[in-house]
């Protein structure tokens, strides 16, 4: 036997409405206990479905191990989970996922016995991890002979209970797999349709993300096939780098990556600052060079800081919320590296984007200081 114990994905905020749900189960299931068959009609019956009853089985449960195991998968996926939706989308995420997983669990088991449990929507929530965190681990307890503990990427964990499910669904026992098939091919289909266009907040780590990486590659692949080299001419006026150097960037490129997937900031921005030392010109992808210049901010190493902004900046001409980085650079050149010329240059760019508010004023202000700074020094 083997349990998920947490995970290494960071939150961002309290994920309130994921412990109030919890919470829910743990009500309804005291109140099982204390007044029990009165609970019976509010479990869902595949061969007499009442509207009410999609609700309500998913809040109910048959003994303390089933509360105990939903419970814990949801409190190690759902907080994450939550982070990303806020709390009144991942309430009725949570709700639609139970609903549809209740509908799955009728359509195919006409026959079978009612069925409680908040494993369709628990498989819901999963399904929504898969997507959002594919490759955030899992540390795993696990029970045979003896106790220890693994990690394990959650993708893998994930697909392993989907497969599981898959299998045993044509068993004949008492667990309602087609509610767990139904519950995770709900959170994922759905998670990902909304990752696509951005109603989800995005990463570089999603699996929409991974999918645009793979597509890349296997775009650039086929044009190596086909005869490209991309080592072979001039690009931007630069001399071709040597195989030597060359080999070292690609190892520390895929180093920083590496370190990024596991979510090591801190080592992945230390071996930016090696792979600058090789080549100066070197620039990540567009959200690694963004985290990479916010640890840096954030460690108080404002040079490090602002040329990787500078690099990022440069490099894509398009990225989310440029004012806010043109402003960062500014107060970082104004406030702490006293280049006051090169603030200038930023805190106008980001004038010109910014709307009314907090961040305009700031930007305001800030360059008001920097231009009288600049007419003192003269």
């Amino acid at each position: 036997m083997f349990l998920p114990i947490r995970t290494d994905s960071p939150l961002r905020s309290t994920p309130y409405m994921n412990w109030l749900i919890i919470l829910a189960n743990m009500v309804v299931f005291g109140a099982q206990s204390v007044y029990g068959p009165a609970f019976n009609h509010f479990e869902l019956s595949p061969r007499q479905p009442q509207l009410i009853q999609f609700f309500t089985y998913q809040f109910m449960h048959g003994s303390p191990m089933h509360i105990a195991g939903n419970m814990l998968f949801l409190y190690i996926f759902g907080n994450n989970v939550n982070d990303k939706m806020g709390q009144l989308g991942y309430l009725a995420f949570y709700l639609a996922g139970g609903i549809f997983a209740g509908i799955c669990y009728v359509l195919t088991q006409h026959g079978a016995a009612p069925v409680l449990g908040a494993s369709g929507a628990v498989a819901a929530i999963t399904g929504a991890y898969l997507v959002l965190f594919p490759r955030s681990y899992v540390t795993i307890v696990y029970f045979f002979f003896f106790i220890g503990m693994f990690e394990l990427q959650s993708m893998w964990f994930i697909l392993m209970f989907f497969g599981m499910d898959i299998i045993l669904s044509g068993t004949g026992d008492t667990v309602a797999h087609m509610a767990h098939i139904g519950g995770t091919i709900f959170g994922s289909s759905i998670c990902l349709l909304m990752l696509i266009p951005q109603l989800l907040p995005r990463d570089q780590f999603d699996v929409w993300a991974l999918i645009q990486r793979w597509n890349k590659r296997r775009q650039y692949r086929d044009l190596v096939a086909g005869g490209f080299d991309p080592f072979s001419h001039v690009v931007q006026g630069r001399k071709r780098i040597p195989d030597a150097v060359l080999q070292e960037v690609q190892m520390l490129r895929a180093q920083i990556s590496e370190s990024l997937a596991k979510r090591d900031v801190a080592t992945a921005a230390d071996i930016y600052l090696r792979l600058k030392s090789v080549d100066p010109e070197q620039v990540m992808s567009k959200q690694a060079q963004m985290d990479i210049a916010t640890h840096f901010h954030h460690e108080g190493k404002y040079a490090q800081a602002a040329e990787a902004y500078e690099q990022l900046l440069k490099t894509y001409s398009s990225i989310d919320r440029v004012e806010q980085v043109e402003l960062m650079v500014g107060l970082i050149y104004a406030r702490y590296l006293n280049q006051y010329d090169r603030a200038k240059q930023h805190l106008q760019k980001a004038i010109a984007r910014l709307h009314e508010g907090k961040e305009m004023e700031l930007a305001r202000q800030e360059l008001s200081t920097v231009e009288l700074n600049l007419a003192t020094n003269r």
